[in-house]
């Protein structure tokens, strides 16, 4: 028997020799691996995603950039004129972005350049041409979107264009190519960025990029190599190592084979009842650490600073208390400095999130009521106004950075506006009797409507307009920051087309005082119903007069001669006659006879500058904000205390 066992194993061990030595030798083949195959497509689906993004970033981007009235009325200017849309903020480039603003002569054909930004960028407008480009520059994907303006004047001789560029790096996708030993290049349009070093004389393979016709990634095919058949390799090597323990045991059982008893033990397992060895115990299973991680849709770091009170509940629940939330605490990865304010939906902190070289950035930060979060309408609520207002993209809108959930408290990331609300200014004026600057007044008023439009103007991811109306446009809403920037706040009760939560037919939210007297009633509203309260942010602006158009409380003067508010003329000497009719005509009782959008009111603010010569760039506004802030007193000379304005919903 033991003879046999060798023989038996011989001829096992030989043929796994056989099966080794056809798997060693098999014959060279020509191509990629499967792994680096599996790369290419991975870089491929990676540069289609990255191309379809960037360009859907740079299209909204265009279409936000030209719709301002600013930018539409600087088309018929000059150069000079046109490059105060840098220094009001109307075209400011993002990082690596290029923003060109041109106009065409339609007499002439002549393509005008009206400003470049960055100073000294390449230019991106393609003549003015509209439509979507995508070329290869310097190693660098460029994207570009040309959108026309259509000017506020002069449309028979002048046709505006606006040119969005952003750069795609290439090295993210290449990287990972040169890693799996593939080299080629990128080809767009004739143009080419390198892969590592592509062999002389090599064969080549491509692949077309479905985001763009005409691109395409060429890759070297690999010098020929062996092929080694896993499975056989694998059966060979099994079949020798069996085969030897076959031997092994065959030529033991040959020496043993006189023993007496025939029998020898394994040695250390005591056979048995029946002549069976008892099988090993299982071996315990190693122990397993549960962990727990609470997901969230923000990072929580939950673990306060030194020194500070840890920002939730001791007897176990994951909820923030507001009075813990004190200098030094942590929501999620940001760091109180202070406490802003309080409403009746939220309250308001100023914190900071660090990160590596000393970087800081200041935020505030909406924590919603704990007891409210309990409740589904009044979270819908909450969470629909950050999903709306980060549809909107514009220098006079605040935005929204980050929204979600930490532990079970609902927080939106906003835009730190370091200046303070126009409520404040006013009132502030007011009793000092300084009446505001009528540049100034006028200035703030259109860079109201231009945030306004923006807003009533926003789509969703798909394209479909969102239909935004404000509701509560007051100066309460409207910041302004040191630098002279005017932001619009507040979008807690915006009413949108298509919304999570919506308002009860007849429940009426909003400010009474400068309300729609549609609004007021409970009636569907449009975008009009802001422009009647933009406009009666207009008349304190020019005039210094608070208003009250609350129309439960003037229902017994009726409403003929509605809005019942004296001529803006005949409260201030000098003021431009015009502003009567186009501040009180906004406002008018019926919607019909208002204009059309903010963008069409704004366009009538800034005639009356233009024909009374009247400017106000960025930096006069901060001027006229730092010596109101003088005269508030210390109180704001540091931080402001703006954003607490935007939780009293």
């Amino acid at each position: 028997m033991g003879r046999t066992l060798a023989i038996v194993g011989a001829l096992i061990i030989v043929l796994g020799g056989a099966a080794i030595g056809y798997a060693v030798t098999r014959k060279a083949s020509r191509g990629m691996s499967e792994a680096q195959t599996a790369t290419m497509a991975s870089a491929l689906g990676q540069l289609d995603g990255d191309i379809k993004a960037a360009r859907a970033a740079v299209h909204e981007r265009a279409s936000a950039l030209s719709a301002p009235i600013a930018v539409r009325a600087a088309i018929a200017t000059d150069a000079a004129t046109a490059a105060n849309l840098v220094e009001r903020g109307d075209l400011v480039s993002a990082k690596g972005e290029i923003l060109e603003l041109g106009r065409i002569d339609k007499t002439t054909s002549t393509v005008e350049q009206l400003v470049l930004v960055p100073a000294g960028a390449m230019r991106v407008s393609h003549d003015g041409k509209a439509g979507s480009y995508l070329e290869l520059v310097n190693n660098q994907i460029v994207i570009t979107e040309v959108v026309m303006v259509v000017p506020t004047e002069q449309t028979e001789r002048y046709l505006g264009f606006l040119g969005v560029t952003r750069p795609l790096a290439l090295g993210p996708v290449i990287q990972p190519l040169l890693d799996a030993g593939i080299t080629g290049k990128f080809a767009i349009n004739g143009n080419e960025a390198p892969i590592g070093v592509m062999p002389a004389g090599a064969t080549t393979r491509w692949q077309p990029l479905s985001a763009q016709a005409g691109a395409k990634l060429i890759v070297a095919e690999p010098e020929p190599r062996a092929v080694m058949p896993l499975p056989i390799l694998v059966g060979g090597i099994g079949a020798a190592v069996i085969g030897l323990l076959v031997l092994v045991i065959g030529m033991k059982g040959s020496r043993d084979a006189g023993a007496p008893g025939g029998y020898t033990g394994l040695t250390g397992l005591t056979p048995a009842p029946g002549g069976l060895t008892p099988p090993l115990a299982p071996a315990p299973p190693p122990p397993v650490t549960a962990i727990g991680s609470a997901q969230t849709q923000l990072s929580h770091h939950g673990v306060p600073a030194t020194g500070s009170a840890p920002p939730v509940d001791p007897a176990g629940s994951t909820q923030m208390l507001a009075a813990n939330l004190g200098p030094g605490a942590m929501i999620g990865r940001w760091e109180v400095v202070s406490r802003l304010g309080s409403g009746g939906m939220a309250d308001v902190y100023l914190a900071q999130a660090r990160g590596d070289g000393g970087f800081e950035k200041l935020v505030a930060i909406k924590v919603m009521h704990s007891h409210l979060a309990r409740t589904q309408r009044a979270v819908d609520h909450f969470l629909d106004e950050a999903r709306l207002a980060a549809r909107i993209h514009h220098p006079n809108v605040v935005a929204i950075q980050d929204l979600g959930k930490i532990g079970e408290d609902y927080v939106i990331v906003m835009e730190y506006v370091d200046g303070i609300d126009l409520e404040r200014l006013l009132t502030a004026a007011r009793a000092g009797e300084r009446p505001v600057p009528l540049a100034i007044g006028l200035g703030i008023l259109c860079r109201i409507c231009d945030g306004l439009d923006a807003a009533h103007r926003a789509t969703s991811p798909d394209g479909t307009p969102l239909g935004i109306v404000h509701r509560d446009v007051k100066t309460a809403n409207v910041l302004v920051s040191r630098q002279g920037i005017v932001k619009v706040v507040d979008f807690g009760i915006a009413k949108a087309a298509k919304q999570v939560h919506y308002t009860i037919a007849g429940e009426t939210k909003g400010t009474p005082s400068m309300m729609a007297p549609e609004q007021r009633v409970g009636e569907q509203v449009d975008v009009r119903a802001d422009v009647y309260s933009v406009a009666a942010v207009g008349y304190e602006l020019v005039t210094g007069r608070a208003v009250n158009l609350d129309l439960a409380a003037l229902a017994h003067l009726g409403v003929d001669n509605w809005p019942h508010l004296p001529l803006p003329s005949s409260l201030r000497a000098n003021l431009p006659r015009e502003l009567d009719q186009i501040l009180l005509q906004a406002m008018a009782f019926e919607r019909d006879k208002r204009p059309a959008d903010c963008a069409v009111f704004g366009e009538r603010c800034e005639a009356v500058m233009k024909a009374h010569n009247l400017t106000a760039s960025d930096k006069d506004i901060a001027r006229w904000v730092e010596s109101e802030l003088r005269f508030l007193g210390p109180a704001y000379t540091g931080p402001a205390l703006s954003m607490s304005k935007s939780v009293d919903r």
